[in-house]
């Protein structure tokens, strides 16, 4: 057990909680991979743990001074319960007792609590919320989705931290997914060289110079879907945007094939035949399942999953973090970032 990973969790967040990730959290114990820490009510987690199998020896309580929000989507009790609970959790990263933290409170309060807490893994390099979207199968590997960072909603980047956004995505595709080369991109208005705001011109020609992933040069929003790139590279605004626009879409064709299944048995012969296409979307539709979005660039991990998480999605983001941790994904961002330090630095990280 020594050499086993510590995630913490935190039981406020989500609009489950904390039935969904109590139980997510029960269920991994028994599994078996690492050690858990229940950041929450401390008598109200034992009296619900008593009607679940889980094992005593992974999972530990540590009590947070606030109640849990009493009705499921209420927003401003949902970023209290956060506000009281997420310091404690991040305490246990930076005092060193937990090595990463999983969360689903909402997502600009654990951004903002996460930055303000914990150190960055190389100075001068700006942290990237990350986020896994929907793609078509791409040739680098298996997964049918691709990482966007920034997607925080935070200004537009300089040149050098889209840089150093790249560089770290990479090293999140070369340790999670398993891709070698990673096939890397800048969202732009344009597919050349000199179309798009200065900063990523600038960034298009350093990234050039870069070994250790594939530099494929610039993808419009569009292409996203198409698995043109496993890492997408962008300003946190423009991320924001563009990953709750496909998010939107996603789920709104998913809707749309409910509605003509449900209305007409004419749709609902057309959908029958289309059922293997069907059947594909909405697994690659349900991104929300993979797990979390990862807080790059801080010296300890900090998944952020949806609030709307089902359990099954909260034990994902309990094993990714876990993996994340056991493949070493710090120690390989911080190296990759100190290789390439000089590019980052020069164009303003």
């Amino acid at each position: 057990m020594a050499n086993q990973p510590t995630i913490v969790v935190d039981t406020y967040g989500g609009n489950a909680a904390p039935d969904a990730i109590l139980a997510a959290a029960a269920r991994q114990s028994l599994v078996g991979k690492a050690q858990l820490l229940l950041v929450g009510d401390a008598a109200e987690l034992q009296r619900r743990l008593a009607g679940l199998s889980y094992d005593p020896m992974r999972l530990r309580i540590v009590g947070a001074p606030a109640p849990y929000p009493r009705q499921t989507g209420d927003a401003l009790a949902a970023t209290q319960a956060a506000r009281a609970a997420l310091p404690v959790a991040l305490g246990l990263l930076v005092d060193g007792e937990g090595d990463a933290l999983v969360t689903a409170a909402p997502p600009g309060v654990a951004w903002q609590l996460a930055r303000e807490t914990l150190a960055s893994v190389v100075p001068g390099v700006a942290p990237a919320l990350a986020s896994v979207v929907p793609t078509l199968p791409r040739s680098s590997g298996d997964d049918p989705f691709a990482l966007v960072l920034d997607v925080s909603g935070e200004a537009a980047a300089t040149a050098g931290q889209l840089i150093a956004f790249a560089v770290m995505g990479a090293a999140y595709a070369k340790v999670v997914s398993g891709v070698r080369q990673p096939q890397v991109s800048l969202l732009s208005t344009g597919l050349g060289l000199e179309e798009g705001p200065p900063a990523v011109v600038a960034a298009h020609r350093a990234l050039k110079r870069i070994a250790g992933f594939q530099f494929v040069g610039n993808v419009r929003a569009v292409d996203i879907p198409r698995g043109y790139a496993d890492v997408v590279v962008s300003g946190g605004y423009t991320g924001h945007a563009v990953r709750g626009l496909l998010e939107g879409l996603a789920d709104l064709t998913i809707d749309a094939a409910r509605y003509a299944w449900k209305s007409k048995v004419t749709w609902r012969a057309g959908l029958r035949l289309l059922s293997p296409g069907v059947g594909m979307l909405k697994r690659v539709s349900e991104f929300k399942e993979y797990g979390g979005s990862p807080l790059l660039g801080l010296d300890r991990l900090v998944l952020v999953a949806n609030p709307d998480s089902s359990e099954a999605a909260l034990a994902n983001a309990i094993r990714l973090a876990s993996k994340c941790v056991r493949h070493g994904l710090r120690d390989e961002i911080a190296r990759q970032l100190e290789a390439t330090r000089e590019l980052w630095q020069e164009e303003g990280a």
